[in-house]
């Protein structure tokens, strides 16, 4: 290059590959016509010594056939054609060129390969169409006839002069290009447009060349000043005087016969001084503004000088000096500015900023001034890839980032510092900086009159602290405060409308920053700074369109695409990092097997070794930085990222809490469920749960309040972020205080009074948060909010549609009862809720019946509830109110009814076929198993029961592709297993407990696979001593399952079995049991240490077997911490029970045993501080 940049003609070299690559973008482009000198140089044939005819050639051929002494190739061809013949003209071009025998070069490629507008040709050879076809970017389109140009689109190949063996006429005569413009105006129409729009590169020609002449004549004569330039390319050899006459007919030549002198073959220097040419053009192609590469200064520095070892610390860190500072701000001010950087730009910038590793050391040396600039540099290089700043360097960069101090930066630059700090802040902890974050607040606060920006970078980041921190109030005021001054202003403005609901205004905002950048875009389109916001403004409104259904989905333009500025490649991004993340930490969860036997490699010990950004840090400062909401209405823009960033366990509490919160759509959501799941709400820490009840609560007053607004409850907004936060409220009330949990409870009655509230939406959170607060109220004290939960609106009351999902608390200890008129009204206001024959009752009679049980009412209060509950039934017959039937025997009755008898006859007289119905079969199992007098069949009842309930098996249904009548069958088999082992066995008398009986039974117990009929074997054992040792094989076979609910009720039949008799099998079983009591599995523990609990008070276990409960105790209880399992396991789910065992088994060995074993006592105080309820109070009961 630097030989041909000392060609005369170098400029209109550089002109020409301006306009070939569109460089200024005030060009359509450079077009190229092709002369038969191209063809000689270029093409090849078998026969070295031929050569492709030049006009010369041909002049000599017809000369010497017309015996004439004219040199002018046109006349001669128009002589001999009027002599010889059209024909025999054409015959001779065709013989003579032999266009079969020449095969296109390697410069043909490289010809068609450069970005031509268009390509034409005054060759009659098909050399040009053949080259074409090897080339897949562009392609051409070829047009042999006049009649081609309307279905050929650009860029094409143009055959001007026609083609041999294609075209009826070739143009060769004088006469023929005398009527050129005629016979071929399409042609002429189709030149003048190309020449009009396009510089024009002439390649072949020389400047004697007839069809050169011709052409540029034409151009001159029917153009004049509209056409552009033309470029003759060669190794033309011009004088002077040739070179002025060129000039004059607005021909730039481009001789490259200096270059090529050496050659002696005319031939040679052609060939020479095209691949020269081609070479300078591809070497003139700009490099694209979106491939912007930052240079490493790494081997920057490594050209000039070598790395200097810090005496120091004694690690390799480059001494930076001026020139390196004057590269990076060079390199600065060439970065595109994009919005967003692209991945492969940010992963170059950041190992820039990695190998630069630079430290206090690297600098020492430099001036105050140069010192400024650099960390200028770095901190811009930082935001850019989104690295978090270490905490020196924010304290480096705080001493220079006050526009009142001079530093040799601008004012405006020492502000952008300052909102660079202030956002680093989020990932720091302010305690170990060396200054306090507020200065910098005080710094943007003073600074607008320097940057207009400065205020808003502070509200900003407020609007963000207070949107992550749910302070719905604070972020409504600051988002107000945003001034939105660019367009990028209004997305983010925008985006604070959508954490708000404000969509409209928020949608206004993105309209009007969309149609601004659309507007500038018309007006600059190469500009990446526009170009990249306007492509996520087109997405964020593509978003808005889709969520509220205005228009259909179009194709996003590919400019954002082949830019670099295509938002989808920043949204797979931050998928794909997250997706990696999350299978990191599972197989951090796992060990690998080795090959070797009794090897493996524990992962559980791995840690995160990579220098890219954590997906959160990405997802938040792209999401920021553009102003796009996780979602918008219906529309989800990084929803799904969010709630899946939200499981990884590396993340921050605070931050899991705002992703978690901010994605879901519904109390429902997968995310709170992962999120606030009970083991993980068990690990929180309680300074973190304490701040979340507090953000909670306030986000609910602040929605209700907007809420209350809005007619009939129609703003669905709200809505939905009640739901959320209602439900995380709910989940933490088991972590809240005695007091915060009245508190909340009394909310949930005050939330469930107002008619806003009664949305079909919010009725599964408001009665999760009135049921989950309220057992987090000891039993001793719910008598506290007695009134409260009896103030809970009943269905009845509120006129909704789905009752039966609407909350109904119910307080299991009123206390006693004290004078309090309220009290007594509500309780009058429930009993009138109760209505004869309405299933809308049992709502009603539910809060009733503990009161019922527990003597808190009146005898005119019970009079009462009988008198509204029997009404004028007739006797023997039960009013429907919704409840199962066993109920009516724990509620008032009128004297004159038998309520025990009606209940016996619906229960164990049953002929129609109701016995294997769930209703039924749940009533049946719930009489035998409930508080007071329970009911049980007589033996002839049960024999006939009995009976049907073994011979029942499942019914297979092909059609039942949901599974619907399948998971029915399975709660009726449930069902059955338990009514036979709590009911019906237990009432057969000696005589029915036979072989038969026990066959049946067993063959039920092993076609249905259900271990709830384990509980019923033991009677058959109990009655006869045949039935002992298979008996035994049952129970010990389900000792050894894996199933929880098979180890449950193997437990409980061990317990049935010695509570009906003594005996050496049981005690030995007894034993077996007790030690079957491991921590080494959590499955069915609970139920286990329950069963053991009832022998211990029952003394059915030995000392030995309590001194192995003595010493296993701690070990399970210490076992069973929540932080140890993993939420989504199956041995998560009992963790609290088993624990709660452990406590209520240690609590009664002690009282017992008057035992002052410590780590019993321990046990028993770290319950005291349990986070769960279920634990926390146990030892209250």
């Amino acid at each position: 290059m630097s030989d041909v940049s000392s060609l005369p003609d170098y400029a209109a070299l550089k002109k020409l590959a301006s306009a070939l690559w569109q460089e200024d973008g005030t060009y359509h482009g450079a077009a190229v016509m092709v002369g038969a000198g191209f063809g000689r140089s270029a093409a090849s044939t078998g026969d070295r010594t031929k050569k492709m005819p030049l006009w010369n050639n041909f002049s000599t051929i017809l000369s010497k056939e017309l015996d004439s002494n004219s040199s002018d190739p046109l006349r001669l061809a128009e002589e001999y054609c009027a002599y010889f013949g059209k024909q025999a003209l054409h015959d001779l071009i065709k013989k003579k060129i032999n266009d079969s025998a020449w095969q296109p070069g390697d410069l043909y490629n490289k010809l068609l390969e450069l970005p031509w507008s268009e390509v034409l040709t005054t060759n009659w050879d098909t050399l040009l169409e053949r080259a074409s076809a090897r080339i897949h970017q562009p392609i051409y389109s070829i047009v042999s006839r006049q009649e081609d140009l309307s279905s050929a689109r650009s860029p094409r190949i143009v055959k001007l002069h026609g083609t041999i063996d294609v075209s009826s006429d070739l143009v060769f005569t004088e006469e023929d290009y005398r009527k050129y413009p005629v016979a071929h105006a399409a042609f002429v129409n189709f030149s003048r447009q190309v020449f009009i729009e396009n510089e024009l590169c002439l390649i072949g020609f020389s400047g004697d060349d007839p069809n050169f002449l011709q052409w540029a004549g034409w151009v001159r004569d029917n153009l004049a000043i509209h056409s552009r330039r033309i470029y003759l390319v060669g190794a033309l050899e011009l004088s002077s005087a040739k070179r002025k006459y060129l000039e004059s007919i607005n021909v730039a030549p481009i001789d490259f016969s200096n270059l090529v002198a050496s050659y002696d073959e005319p031939d040679a220097r052609h060939l020479k001084a095209i691949q020269i040419f081609f070479e300078c053009l591809k070497n003139l192609e700009p490099k694209k503004v979106w491939e912007w590469c930052p240079e490493e200064l790494h081997d920057r520095a490594a050209r000039g000088r070598k790395k200097q070892k810090s005496d120091e610390d004694g690690d390799d860190s480059f001494r930076i000096t001026e020139a390196d500072v004057l590269a990076l701000e060079k390199e600065r001010l060439s970065y595109p500015d994009w919005l967003v950087c692209p991945r492969l730009q940010r992963s170059q910038v950041k190992n820039q900023i990695f190998k630069i590793a630079i430290n206090k050391r690297s600098f020492s040396h430099l001036s105050e001034g140069v010192k400024s600039r650099l960390l200028y540099e770095i901190a811009w290089r930082h935001s850019v890839v989104y690295e978090i700043i270490p905490q020196w360097l924010v304290n480096e960069l705080f001493a220079v980032c006050d526009p009142d101090l001079a530093c040799g930066l601008t004012k405006k630059q020492q502000l952008e510092l300052a909102a660079i700090l202030l956002a680093n802040t989020r990932w720091l902890d302010s305690s170990k900086s060396d200054f306090d974050f507020a200065d910098v607040r005080a710094i943007l606060m003073k600074g607008e009159q320097y940057w207009s920006h400065s205020n808003n970078e502070l509200f900003y980041h407020d609007a963000i602290l207070a949107r992550d921190g749910f302070d719905y109030q604070a972020l409504e005021n600051l988002s107000e405060k945003l001034t939105a001054i660019t367009p990028i202003w209004k997305l983010r403005k925008a985006s604070l409308f959508a954490e708000l609901g404000r969509f409209d205004e928020g949608e206004s905002l993105v309209a009007e920053a969309y149609k601004e950048l659309l507007f500038s875009y018309r007006n600059e389109y190469s500009s990446i700074y526009i170009v990249s916001r306007l492509a996520w403004a087109h997405w964020i409104m593509r978003g808005i369109d889709i969520s509220s259904f205005k228009s259909d989905l179009k194709p996003f333009p590919s400019i954002y695409q082949d830019s670099k500025c295509d938002p989808w490649d920043h949204i797979e991004e931050i998928r794909e990092r997250v997706s990696k993340d999350l299978d990191r930490q599972q197989q951090m969860q796992l060990v690998e097997p080795s090959f070797e036997p009794g090897r493996y490699k524990n992962k559980t010990n791995g840690t995160r070794v990579d220098n890219e950004t954590h997906p959160l840090v990405l997802l938040d400062k792209i999401s920021s930085a553009v102003g796009m909401p996780l979602k918008w209405s219906g529309a989800n823009f990084f929803a799904e990222q969010a709630a899946r960033l939200a499981e990884l366990d590396e993340v921050e509490n605070f931050q899991r809490f705002s992703l978690a919160i901010r994605s879901a759509n519904s109390d429902s959501s997968d995310v709170l469920k992962k999120v606030f799941s009970r083991m993980k709400v068990a690990c929180i820490p309680e300074y973190d749960v304490q701040l979340l009840i507090e953000q909670c609560s306030r986000a609910i007053d602040f929605f209700s309040g907007e809420k209350a607004k809005k007619s009939n409850g129609s703003n669905v907004f709200n809505v939905d972020r009640l739901r959320v936060f209602i439900e995380v409220l709910a989940r933490l009330s088991v972590r809240a205080s005695i007091d915060q949990a009245k508190s909340i409870f009394c909310l949930s009655v005050s939330l469930a009074k107002k008619n806003a509230f009664h949305h079909v939406w919010l009725f599964d959170p408001i009665d999760n948060l009135a049921k989950f607060s309220l057992k987090s109220v000891p039993e001793n004290e719910q008598h506290e909010i007695l009134l409260d939960a009896l103030s809970f609106p009943l269905q009845s009351e509120i006129s909704i549609d789905e009752g039966d999902r609407w909350a109904n608390p119910v307080v299991n200890f009123p206390g006693k009862r004290v004078k309090n008129s309220a009290l007594d009204r509500r309780v009058d206001e429930i009993i009138d809720c109760i209505s004869y024959c309405s299933p809308l009752s049992a709502p009603a009679l539910l809060r009733l019946i503990p009161l019922v049980e527990k003597d808190f009412l009146t005898n005119a209060e019970r009079n009462k509830i009988a008198e509204r509950l029997w009404g004028e039934c007739p006797l023997g017959v039960f009013p429907d109110v919704g409840l199962l039937k066993y109920v009516f025997l724990k509620l008032p009755a009128p004297e004159c009814s038998d309520v025990e008898n009606i209940v016996r006859h619906h229960l164990f007289e049953d002929d129609g076929g109701m016995l294997t119905r769930e209703e039924f079969l749940a009533d049946l199992v719930n009489a035998a198993k409930g508080e007071g007098a329970r009911q049980y069949p007589t033996s002839y009842q049960a024999v006939k029961y009995f009976e049907k309930l073994v011979a029942w098996r499942r019914r297979e249904e092909k059609n039942d592709i949901f599974g619907i009548l399948r998971h029915r069958q399975d709660q009726v088999v449930k069902l059955i297993g338990e009514a036979l082992s709590r009911s019906v066995v237990p009432s057969l008398a000696l005589s029915e407990l036979s072989d038969e009986s026990f066959e049946k039974l067993n063959a039920f117990y092993f076609d249905l696979n259900e271990p709830e009929v384990l509980g019923a074997f033991p009677f058959f054992a109990a009655s006869n001593q045949a039935f002992v040792e298979p008996v035994e094989k049952l129970i010990k076979k389900g000792l050894q399952s894996n199933d929880a609910n098979t180890l449950a009720h193997a437990s409980y039949a061990i317990l049935v079995w010695r509570d009906l008799q003594c005996s050496p099998t049981i005690d030995a079983l007894i034993s077996r049991f007790v030690y079957t009591i491991l921590p080494i599995r959590m499955i069915g523990l609970s139920a286990m240490l329950f069963a053991a609990n009832e022998m211990y008070a029952k003394q059915y276990l030995s000392s030995e077997n309590v001194n192995l409960l003595i010493e296993t105790l701690p070990i399970i209880f210490d076992s069973a911490e929540y932080s140890k399992f993993d939420s989504a396991s199956r041995e998560s789910i009992s963790v609290s029970f088993v624990r709660s065992a452990c406590v209520k088994l240690a609590k009664n060995i002690i009282e017992k045993e008057q035992s002052q074993d410590s780590e019993l006592l321990r046990i028993l105080q770290n319950a005291e501080q349990d986070p769960l309820p279920e634990v926390r109070f146990l030892q209250n009961v």
